[in-house]
């Protein structure tokens, strides 16, 4: 059962960071599982299983959803072998990450985050999620004031020649320019995740987002049909 994070969760964290190599790792293999992994699991089972509730499609095997402590530092700089914080998502089962959109949770020493966001850009899911916006703005507006009432902020990297038509509403207008989204709670902070609490938290953030990620995935679906339309279902 999942009675929040542990202080031994974040000091492991830090000493990683100060003993980054395989020989400390080695050496803590055991202390990372119960301090680290376990916590995470418990936390995925307790999240994971009640969210599958709002959609059953989503894939909550704790072992599918955390991220790896191990780097790929085959094309990077910084060759650390591993990294000093986890995350976890919930995506559709049985698909792609890349592009798509989840519920995440990340925990480091300095920083918590949770929400809902994309795994990088999906040009055919924004495209028609801007065609949605110009067909019924509204929806969209009452979409947006609900985020930020619920204390969420809406980011993402930006379209900076796209032109924007007149009828898209000023609140809408910086929706209307991404190119991927993720949305994030304001105001978490790392002493949160110590409490009992958290995974309650999270939860119900995630409950709110579940309209805007079943939207998304409406998206994807209408970009995937339109292009099965172009192709004949040749791709």
């Amino acid at each position: 059962m999942f009675k929040g994070f542990k202080k031994e969760t974040i000091q492991f964290f830090l000493d990683l960071r100060f003993h980054n190599s395989k020989a400390f790792m080695d050496e803590n293999r055991e202390r990372y599982i119960k301090s680290v992994r376990e916590v995470f699991y418990a936390f995925i089972e307790e999240v994971g299983g009640r969210l599958q509730k709002l959609d059953e499609d989503l894939e909550i095997r704790p072992h599918k959803c955390l991220s790896r402590i191990n780097r790929d530092i085959r094309f990077t700089k910084d060759k650390s072998p591993y990294r000093d914080h986890l995350w976890l998502i919930f995506h559709k089962a049985a698909t792609d990450k890349d592009g798509m959109p989840n519920f995440w949770f990340e925990l480091g020493p300095e920083f918590i985050s949770w929400g809902l966001g994309t795994w990088g850009e999906n040009r055919g899911m924004m495209d028609v999620m801007r065609r949605r916006i110009i067909a019924r703005p509204d929806d969209f507006v009452r979409l947006v004031e609900r985020l930020y009432k619920n204390g969420f902020s809406i980011g993402g990297n930006q379209w900076k020649k796209l032109p924007v038509p007149d009828a898209v509403p000023e609140v809408l207008r910086p929706l209307y320019l991404k190119k991927d989204i993720y949305i994030s709670r304001n105001d978490a902070r790392v002493a949160d995740a110590m409490k009992p609490d958290i995974a309650e938290k999270v939860y119900r953030d995630f409950e709110v987002l579940m309209p805007v990620y079943k939207m998304l995935h409406g998206c994807v679906d209408e970009a995937m049909n339109q292009m099965d339309d172009e192709t004949g279902g040749n791709v």
